[in-house]
């Protein structure tokens, strides 16, 4: 099967793309039009790319680079992107956070009219939680792949510190409360959760750990 490509035709459609199939690719492109199968020359527009710097954080950290965009392109805030640096050595997925133009921040705006882009790496992301136990409630950061799922009801360790997530705060605000509600680490603010206890010996409940530094999971 011939690969094809949508463009004008000078024999039948000269003001609007119609369906041709390839007869030669590169620079100089021959194609032939489905509709009338007029074989004809083509040259295909390319839009122009302009680099354009991105700030980005992980978690207390942050580093610049700048990638290549097409300048017609319109970005947001919360819009999520894969870029790959201007030198092509690197990728990075990427949440937009903050679009700066020469004047103010933007919610949006067109790729020409945009200086620095800022945003936080998705495919990995330092979760925060805080496990509330009898008096105490103990900060925890692990850092976890971006899409990795946390799900309110269940239990995980922190620390060597066994607790059930309660609430989970997103980013924006909300909260996810209720059992069996899930959300992705990279759109969590910050998880809480309650000490998960454990028999004792003589019957008595005990908690797993009583530390309070902060420390990956």
């Amino acid at each position: 099967m011939s690969e094809e490509i949508e463009t004008t035709c000078p024999a039948c459609s000269p003001q609007e793309f119609v369906w041709h199939d390839i007869l030669k690719d590169g620079q100089n492109m021959l194609v032939r039009c489905q509709i009338c199968g007029d074989v004809h020359p083509t040259e295909i527009e390319t839009e122009k790319t302009i680099p354009v710097r991105i700030i980005i954080s992980r978690g207390d950290e942050s580093f610049k680079t700048n990638a290549l965009f097409e300048e017609t392109q319109v970005v947001t805030t919360n819009e999520e992107l894969v870029v790959e640096d201007q030198n092509g050595e690197d990728v990075y997925p990427i949440q937009i956070t903050s679009i700066e133009t020469p004047t103010k921040r933007e919610e949006y705006a067109k790729i020409a009219d945009v200086e620095t882009i800022w945003a936080r790496a998705i495919d990995e992301v330092d979760v925060k939680i805080s496990v509330q136990s009898i008096g105490n409630t103990n900060p925890y950061t692990k850092r976890v792949s971006g899409e990795e799922l946390f799900e309110v009801g269940l239990e995980y360790e922190a620390g060597g510190e066994r607790f059930r997530i309660t609430r989970i705060k997103i980013r924006g605000g909300k909260f996810r409360f209720k059992r069996g509600d899930k959300v992705e680490a990279k759109y969590i603010k910050r998880i809480f959760g309650r000490v998960a206890y454990k028999k004792g010996w003589g019957g008595g409940r005990t908690a797993w750990s009583m530390k309070r530094n902060v420390r990956n999971w």
